[in-house]
């Protein structure tokens, strides 16, 4: 079968929940199909600066199509933004804020116009970039949107209500992302199918090291992400400091690229980007990991700290991953001021929850049973 994937970026350098998954789904659907990737050149998702040589390369067995980005983002688009979102406007101010955020790829949808009718899928990914909000109407009867929606603001602009309706299929990433988009579209009578992740086995790490460091402190809670108030890691930390403050112990470990001033305090250390292996070292080592974000389409660094027995302390704000901590009964949620008490209880709990939840991983996050899935998507598309 020949097989499309589209996505804003793409390439082993791209840091990015839906352009990780999409490469993952490129990369498994190439070892039975022909399947090519019809991507940006850039880089940077805020700015779309070139990055990548325009052209065809390759990334294993995908053949990778790169358009170039027709302009970078405007200095003025946050404003625009704020405008379209949040006050009175026209349907012409959400179209042009659509083509303002970008990546504006004219070649691209071109490609789609003259050469998409000759894939027997196209797979779209993420449903709020112009990639795929203006190439999937060029091709809906071949198509499939998997969109990584949240309830976020954009998801109740008109030029969306639209791309929703049109797909053959949709690929979901969580149930609770399928009801959210059900429920705010009504298209239950387009096939979907929830999707998931596949997980490799965690690369040889040795958690001893970071053991040694924090354990005389008491417990370690860890973080792993990007640093940013944009997840949530200022609530983080503030709920962090009035723990240590109410006579709560241990350190605070946030391991990921920093985008936020952090207080100087010896419970709270940023180690910063870490490799692979110090990764799963420091999830094996962890007493729990928290994820504080609001707005995930798929958790998955929480399925990760379940491959190593650790459980998880999710936002109760985030329908998503608390989802996925009840149905792998792998953690708790929290809400704000409940920090201690719901990090008391699953540290009470630790064997228990980790066992569980890398139950569900092994049960769930296999490569044949994503394959299984992935393909059913194909199917529903192509067929």
């Amino acid at each position: 079968m020949r097989i499309l994937v589209v996505v804003q970026r793409y390439g082993a350098e791209v840091v990015g929940g839906s352009e990780s998954h999409a490469r993952v789904v490129a990369q498994r659907l190439a070892m039975v199909n022909e399947v090519e990737v019809a991507t940006t050149n850039a880089l940077d998702y805020w700015s779309w600066a070139p990055h990548f040589p325009v052209g065809v390369s390759m990334d294993g067995p995908v053949r990778v199509l790169r358009f170039a980005v027709t302009g970078q983002r405007s200095a003025t688009f946050k404003e625009s933004e704020r405008h379209v979102l949040f006050e009175p406007h026209t349907l012409a101010d959400e179209q042009a804020w659509l083509a303002m955020q970008g990546p504006h790829t004219p070649e691209l949808l071109d490609f789609l116009r003259s050469e998409g009718k000759s894939y027997d899928a196209i797979l779209f990914y993420t449903y709020i970039y112009e990639p795929t909000a203006a190439g999937l109407p060029l091709v809906p009867e071949r198509a499939a949107l998997i969109s990584t929606a949240h309830d976020e603001e954009p998801l109740r602009l008109v030029p969306y209500r639209v791309l929703f309706q049109l797909p053959r299929a949709f690929g979901f990433l969580t149930p609770e992302e399928q009801g959210l988009v059900h429920a705010r579209f009504r298209n239950e009578h387009i096939p979907s199918e929830i999707l998931g992740i596949g997980l490799d086995a965690p690369p040889w790490h040795d958690p001893e090291p970071f053991r040694e460091r924090y354990a005389p402190r008491g417990p370690l809670v860890l973080y792993l992400g990007q640093v940013s108030e944009g997840k949530a890691v200022d609530e983080l930390v503030a709920d962090w400091i009035v723990h240590r403050e109410a006579g709560g112990t241990g350190s605070l470990v946030l391991a990921g690229t920093a985008r936020m001033p952090l207080p100087e305090r010896d419970d709270i250390v940023s180690l910063g980007r870490v490799s692979d292996e110090d990764k799963y070292a420091l999830l094996e080592a962890a007493d729990a990991l928290v994820l504080p974000s609001h707005l995930e389409s798929l958790g998955i660094v929480l399925l990760e700290a379940w491959q190593v027995g650790t459980p998880c302390l999710v936002s109760a704000k985030n329908k998503v991953t608390t989802g996925q901590v009840a149905r792998a009964n792998g953690g708790a949620p929290y809400d704000r001021g409940g920090f201690t008490a719901a990090l008391a209880a699953v540290l009470g709990r630790r064997d228990e929850l980790g066992a569980s939840g890398r139950a569900y991983v092994e049960r769930e996050c296999t490569w044949p049973a994503f394959d299984a899935r992935l393909e059913q998507l194909v199917d529903l598309v192509a067929n």
